[in-house]
C-alpha cells in the first residue's frame, strides 16, 4: 500500500482511481474467495453498518439486486443491534467496518449469528480486527487506513466491493454467463478509467463557481432513487467539510415537500442520469425549471452524454454512464471535490476537527442501549 506524507482529502481523492483499478484485478481471486462458501440458494442479503458506509451501501444496493437477483436489506448497525428482529429468511451479511473495531457493527452481526445460520463476510480496510475473528470470511477493500477523519476513497472502495459481490454471485450461481460478467467488469473498467477525468473537469467546475460557492449558505441537491445514497452522502461530506446546512433529496421526497424550503440564496445541485424511465428525468428537468425563477443557484452534474436542455452554462458535463446503476461510482466524485475546494477557500482546517470534546460532553457511547 503507497504512503503518503501529509495526506489530505484531495490526496485521497486522487488515489481512487488507481485504487478501484487494484480492486477490479483482484475480482477474480478477492471475490470469489469471498463467495467460495456462500449458499447457493441465496434471496435475502443484510448489510450492517454505519455512517458513510452506509451510504455506500445504498449506492450499491440497487446494482447488487438487479444483478444478483436477491434482496437487498441495508440496516444502520446501532439501530440493528438494538431494536431489529432478526429475519430468518437472511441467508447472507455484510458487516461493514474499515477499522474493524465498530462497536454497532460488531454487535449487529453478532446479533445475526446468535439467532441464525446466515453466512457472514466482513468488509474492511483492516484485515486482522475484531469483526474478522467474528465473520466467516474477510474482503479487504485495499484502502489501508485513511487518516483524515473524512473518508472518500475508501467510500467508492466500499460501493464497488459490494457491486462486485453482487456479480461474483450472480455468476457463481449460474445467472450470468461468463462472457456478460466480463463485459460487465469491461463496463466497470471503463467507469474507473474515467474517475481522473472527473476529478479534473470537478476542479475547473469549482473554478469557475469559487465565489458563488464560497458564499452559499445552504447547499441541496437532488436526483433519482438511483442516487440515493449519493445524496446522502453528499449531505454527510457537505455539513462535516463545508459546515453549511445541506441536504440531499431523491427527486421524490423532494417534490412532497423539500421544494417549501427553497429561496433566492439556496444552491442547488442536480444530478441528471440516462434512466430506464424517462419520466423521471422529465419530472427532474420540470422541478429545476421551477426552481430556476425562485433561485438563480442551480447547477447540474450530468451523466446524460447530451447538451443541457437550458444552456447556462452552468452544467457540468462528465463522462456518459449507459448503466444508470453503476452511476454512483462517479456521481459521488464532484461533490467530494467541491467540498474539499469549498472548504480549503473558507480556511478550515480539515486536519483539525472542531468540537473535539463534544463526545466526552454528552457522554453518550456508540453502543448505547435505550
Amino acid at each position: 500500500m503507497m504512503m503518503m506524507n501529509n495526506p489530505t482529502m484531495l490526496s485521497y481523492i486522487r488515489r481512487e482511481q488507481s485504487v478501484l483499478n487494484q480492486i477490479l484485478d483482484a475480482y477474480p481471486d478477492q471475490t470469489g474467495a469471498a463467495l467460495a462458501q456462500a449458499p447457493t440458494d441465496t434471496t435475502h442479503w443484510l448489510i450492517l453498518t454505519t455512517a458513510s458506509s452506509l451510504n455506500a451501501a445504498q449506492s450499491a444496493r440497487f446494482y447488487m439486486e438487479k444483478v444478483a437477483d436477491v434482496q437487498v436489506e441495508v440496516q444502520d448497525a446501532q439501530l440493528y443491534a438494538n431494536y431489529a428482529r432478526v429475519n430468518p429468511n437472511v441467508d447472507t451479511v455484510i458487516g461493514i467496518s474499515l477499522s474493524g473495531q465498530d462497536p454497532s457493527t460488531l454487535a449487529a452481526v453478532q446479533k445475526v449469528k446468535t439467532e441464525s445460520n446466515a453466512y457472514t463476510i466482513a468488509m474492511t480496510a483492516q484485515k486482522d480486527s475484531a469483526l474478522t475473528t467474528l465473520t466467516d470470511v474477510t474482503f479487504d477493500i485495499l484502502t489501508g487506513k485513511e487518516t483524515i477523519p473524512y473518508i472518500t476513497l475508501s467510500y467508492n472502495a466500499i460501493v464497488l466491493s459490494l457491486m462486485f459481490l453482487g456479480l461474483r454471485s450472480a455468476v457463481d450461481r449460474q445467472l450470468m454467463p461468463t462472457l456478460a460478467a466480463n463485459q460487465e467488469l469491461d463496463e466497470f473498467g471503463l467507469l474507473i478509467e474515467h474517475i481522473n477525468e472527473t476529478i479534473q473537469r470537478s476542479n475547473d467546475y469549482y473554478r469557475k463557481f469559487t465565489i458563488d460557492f464560497g458564499l452559499a449558505q445552504q447547499f441541496t441537491a437532488i436526483g433519482s432513487n438511483i442516487v440515493a445514497g449519493t445524496l446522502a452522502e453528499m449531505q454527510t461530506k457537505f455539513t462535516e467539510i463545508v459546515r453549511v446546512p445541506t441536504h440531499g433529496y431523491t427527486l421524490a421526497d423532494f417534490t412532497h415537500g423539500g421544494y417549501l424550503g427553497a429561496h433566492e440564496t439556496h444552491r442547488q445541485f442536480y444530478i441528471e442520469l440516462n434512466t430506464q424511465k424517462a419520466a423521471i428525468m422529465q419530472q427532474l428537468q420540470a422541478v429545476k425549471a421551477y426552481e430556476s425563477h425562485l433561485t438563480p443557484h442551480i447547477y447540474t452534474i450530468s451523466f446524460t452524454g447530451e447538451q443541457p436542455a437550458i444552456n447556462d452554462g452552468q452544467t457540468l458535463q462528465l463522462h456518459q454512464v449507459d448503466d444508470p446503476l453503476k452511476a454512483p461510482l462517479l456521481a459521488i466524485i464532484p461533490f467530494q471535490v467541491l467540498a474539499w475546494f469549498i472548504a480549503k477557500a473558507k480556511g478550515i482546517n480539515l486536519n483539525h476537527p472542531i468540537f473535539t470534546n463534544f463526545q466526552d460532553a454528552i457522554k453518550i457511547p456508540t453502543n448505547v442501549t435505550e
